[in-house]
């Protein structure tokens, strides 16, 4: 029996499909990097991955890959996948938010193909909520799915939870797996032996329930070589086009810089005290180039007909690094790549940017920057990290200052609005008319992405809630509809010393927002 695979991002919603004013891909960025390393040795011909249903190209690989939103509505596509591939090897990516869907996805598998399949968790909810402490001791925090599965709070699923840096992990596993097949035993039975596993490269935890007792081991301290990793678009190939491309197909690209932000605010999931980003930028404007350059190519064999474009997944573009940026630049124009990107900044790194810089970047094709406005005044809600020219003019002025320079370099913003910090009612309000103005002087931000503030898990520093994340995030019922233009929301965990939110408040915000989206719209086709 061949090694049959399917990789899933699990849903956020129990029900519902996504807005229109919501930012949406279609391509699962994570899984894809989570998997790249799989799909060259399939690519390759090399062992049990070499005679796996991920042999068959780019396209019908990215067949076995699905992104869901809600349970409920892309349920039936995901049945149809199991019923189609019949996979002895399930990957579950998953936030947080995304637990349950995890869980019902996993029931779903085991229900239709039992102990023939093996169901492997990994993903962001799995790394904050298995981790080692400062004495290198393994530490499971409340939410963990491993304990959640001991305690009988969910089902018992999951065969395995990877925790950390998969790329290497999941090759071996599908080794191992094909050998334990080979041997006559099933699939789901591989945790039995796992000898050699804590040989494989890279800083992770893979984790597993032995009827009611917790086992794992680890990896490495050092951190997965990403020099040389195959770009994800090469191995799944591109689906997704951003509106703000004009119609270019968009690839998600990465310098593999590091694995988190270069700051550290106390909501963000991708702080730099909980993600230990280590950041490697000496190669970094390489390894991006050498993304958006197979982006183009890809693009081309793919979709002749379209043209290329791609948004660069850093949490920040190269840090902020001007010598970085200006190599990147170097590259490009070098490359003369029919190319068009975005990428993220902070507001004070924009600020602080030479003109001569954002300019250049600009000519080689950056003509899109996603900011994070979060609320009107950082103070009032505790403050941020990255909030780092607070004596220089007020957060809010600052934001338009860097919306209008990017403006007059006619570069356009998008911008990712975070409520459930502190603030009150009236200034979310206040906050979504302040860009309205923006958008009527300027032209951005455009995008506005709204997201409720949610608490983390953050390998424990999570102000001591202890949420568990084992029921959704969102009930169904009239909050479904009242989060819809939302990305990241939840009702049940606020964070830290925060109530949870109000429906009647969330519910005149996304009215807003629709009309501010319709507006837009209508300026745009006219």
């Amino acid at each position: 029996m061949s090694l049959k695979v399917v990789a899933v991002a699990a849903p956020q919603f129990p029900e519902g499909i996504v807005g229109k004013a919501t930012l949406n891909s279609v391509d699962p960025a994570s899984l894809f990097n989570a998997c790249r390393l799989a799909a060259l040795m399939a690519e390759l011909g090399r062992g049990a991955w070499g005679e796996s249903n991920w042999t068959e190209g780019r396209q019908r690989r990215r067949d076995t890959l699905l992104l869901m939103h809600s349970l409920k509505d892309d349920g039936p596509a995901f049945e149809r996948l199991l019923q189609e591939v019949e996979p002895n090897l399930l990957i579950l990516g998953a936030m947080s938010l995304c637990l349950p869907g995890a869980v019902a996805c996993a029931k779903t598998a085991k229900e239709m193909l039992g102990d023939r399949v093996c169901v492997v968790l990994g993903g962001w909810h799995a790394s904050e909520t298995i981790y080692a402490d400062g004495k290198d001791e393994i530490v499971h925090h409340p939410g963990s799915p491993v304990l959640l599965m001991s305690e009988k709070l969910i089902d018992p699923v999951f065969d395995l939870v990877i925790a950390g840096e998969g790329e290497h992990v999941i090759p071996w596993l599908g080794e191992r797996i094909a050998d334990h097949m080979r041997n006559g035993y099933l699939p789901s039975s591989v945790v039995s032996n796992l000898d050699g596993l804590s040989e494989v490269p890279g800083r992770w935890i893979v984790a597993w329930n032995e009827n009611g007792t917790l086992r794992a081991t680890r990896g490495s301290r050092s951190r997965t070589v990403l020099d040389g990793m195959p770009p994800p678009c090469e191995m799944f190939g591109i689906r997704s086009s951003f509106d703000v491309f004009a119609g270019r197909m968009t690839a998600h690209v990465f310098s593999d810089s590091g694995n988190g932000c270069t700051y550290d605010c106390n909501f963000c999931s991708e702080r730099r005290s909980i993600r230990e980003p280590h950041f490697e930028l000496d190669h970094a404007p390489q390894r991006l180039f050498q993304q958006l350059r197979s982006a183009v190519k890809v693009i081309q064999q793919d979709s002749p007909t379209r043209k290329a474009s791609a948004f660069v997944e850093d949490s920040t573009l190269l840090a902020g690094s001007e010598r970085h940026l200006r190599l990147l630049v170097d590259l490009l124009s070098f490359a003369q790549l029919d190319l068009r990107f975005g990428a993220q900044l902070t507001v004070d790194q924009i600020l602080k940017l030479p003109d001569g810089v954002i300019r250049d970047l600009k000519s080689v094709g950056l003509d899109y920057l996603f900011v994070g406005i979060e609320t009107p005044n950082p103070l009032l809600v505790g403050g941020f990290s990255k909030d780092v020219g607070f004596r220089t003019a007020p957060w809010i002025s600052r934001t338009e200052h860097a919306v209008q320079r990017l403006s007059n370099i006619g570069i356009r913003t998008g911008a990712a609005v975070l409520f459930g910090l502190g603030e009150n009612h009236e200034s979310r309000l206040g906050l979504l008319q302040r860009i309205v103005e923006w958008q009527n002087v300027y032209g951005s931000p455009d995008p506005v992405s709204l997201n409720w503030a949610v608490q983390h898990p953050l390998k424990g520093r999570d102000g001591g809630t202890g949420y568990r994340y084992h029921q959704w995030g969102v009930p169904s019922g009239p909050w479904i509809d009242a989060f819809s233009e939302f990305g990241e929301a939840s009702v049940h965990f606020p964070v830290v010393g925060q109530r949870s939110p109000i429906l009647c408040e969330v519910q005149e915000i996304t009215r807003v927002q629709r009309c501010i989206y319709a507006q837009r719209r209508a300026k745009t086709n006219t």
